[in-house]
């Protein structure tokens, strides 16, 4: 994969806007930047992605996993035990016109089709705009070894970190198998579900990443524990020998491996007029939100990270909130680069949205589709100044104080 440049360096052959400020102009509301740029129009193609887009092949069995099979291709688990886990992999679910995840059928209610594997791949790269190409905050320093990729998708993030860190080992989970089939030979990707109390194939993580999670799991708390006790230990430790055999660990010096959450609030805002009661994207957007609360979803949750890192007991914990505007209507190359990708997201996003969890709130077919319909059009209207919110959130391990260790 080619190493990221800022988008809106590449297509305007400009300087990056800095921070972005909101503020009036002539021209209405607009979001503005510290330093100045040229004024070059930004004009958005709004045809349709060609049909021969991104293929991802379906994930093979992983490597360490054909090593467990004896001689005669069976597990040492029983073969129905075996021959049920993989097929549940791969038998997705059929369900509104789009393709869904077979393992842990029905836990999360987005599909994982072609459409879907767009949208996560444009998302990709707003968040590296937005972010100024970093991958991360996390301070994990230059030579991690174990990187987690929760909900990893189509693998994107997993495969730029592992390509900036080649010495690291990254991992990939996630409930579908829809990761490429050619990897970085520092990537491992498994179908796991992170809900569960033990994560198996690894430990001792620098950064445990997460990017679009914490409103769609059922129980954050209890998935942050469980990422607790699997990012690395605090480090920096002094070994004295008692004996032969025995050893003591004193104090440990610092603290031990990171937690990062990217998450963009699925609530629409307009810091001005422009925005009426009835606007079709917030009604939208109000409405999957309730859908998916039906799943045992909580889309807001992003909004109260930083409480929830810092009752996990995490440490070091810092939110930083960006704004993103829906479409062209902001001042600046930057920010018309970056609501042109949010508003491609959510486009991409709507018929999802409108599926199960539009159905799980008794809406008709018809009426889904005139929604939609609505909304499509609505996201062509530069004279409303909409944004969402971004969170980056992040925290580290605790020094586990005064602790001393007995080794036999």
């Amino acid at each position: 994969m080619i190493p990221y440049a800022p988008l809106a360096t590449d297509i305007f052959d400009g300087h990056d806007d800095g921070d972005s400020t909101w503020c009036s102009s002539d021209d209405g509301v607009s979001l503005d930047s510290s330093p100045s740029d040229d004024e070059t129009e930004l004009t958005v193609d709004d045809t349709a992605p060609e049909e021969d887009g991104l293929f991802i092949p379906a994930l093979p069995i992983p490597a360490d996993l054909a090593d467990d099979l004896t001689n005669d291709g069976t597990s040492d688990a029983s073969y129905e035990d075996w021959s049920s886990f993989s097929q549940s992999v791969y038998e997705d679910e059929l369900s509104h016109g789009r393709r869904y995840h077979g393992f842990r059928k029905g836990r999360y209610p987005l599909p994982n089709d072609r459409q879907e594997q767009q949208r996560e791949e444009t998302n990709h790269a707003m968040m590296m705009e937005l972010s100024d190409g970093h991958l991360f905050y996390s301070d994990i320093g230059q030579s991690p070894t174990n990187i987690l990729d929760v909900g990893t998708g189509i693998g994107s993030w997993a495969i730029d970190v592992a390509e900036q860190y080649p010495e690291a080992t990254v991992v990939g989970t996630d409930l579908s198998a829809i990761q490429p089939r050619w990897l970085p030979v520092n990537v491992r990707m498994y179908v796991d579900d992170c809900e569960e109390p033990d994560w198996l194939h690894g430990e001792e993580y620098d950064l445990v990443h997460f990017r679009g999670m914490a409103g769609i799991l059922k129980d954050l708390d209890s998935v942050l524990q469980t990422a607790y006790r699997f990012v690395a230990r605090a480090g920096g430790a002094s070994w004295h020998a008692q004996g032969p055999t025995k050893l003591t660990t004193c104090r440990r010096t610092k603290n031990g491996g990171w937690v990062e959450f990217q998450e963009i609030i699925p609530q629409i805002e307009c810091d001005d007029s422009s925005m009426r009661p009835d606007d079709p994207l917030r009604i939208f957007y109000d409405a999957a939100t309730q859908g998916l609360r039906t799943f045992g979803c909580d889309p807001l949750r992003p909004a109260r990270l930083e409480e929830a890192l810092e009752h996990a007991g995490y440490t070091n914990i810092r939110c930083v909130t960006k704004k993103i505007p829906i479409s062209t209507w902001a001042r600046g190359k930057r920010l018309k680069t970056l609501g042109l990708f949010m508003k491609t997201v959510m486009l991409d996003s709507l018929d999802a949205l409108a599926a199960k969890p539009l159905a799980a709130l008794g809406v008709s077919p018809s009426d889904r589709r005139e929604l939609t319909r609505h909304v499509r059009r609505s996201l062509d209207d530069n004279t409303v100044h909409r944004y969402v919110n971004c969170v980056f959130c992040y925290g580290q391990k605790r020094e586990q104080d005064g602790a001393f260790a007995d080794l036999d």
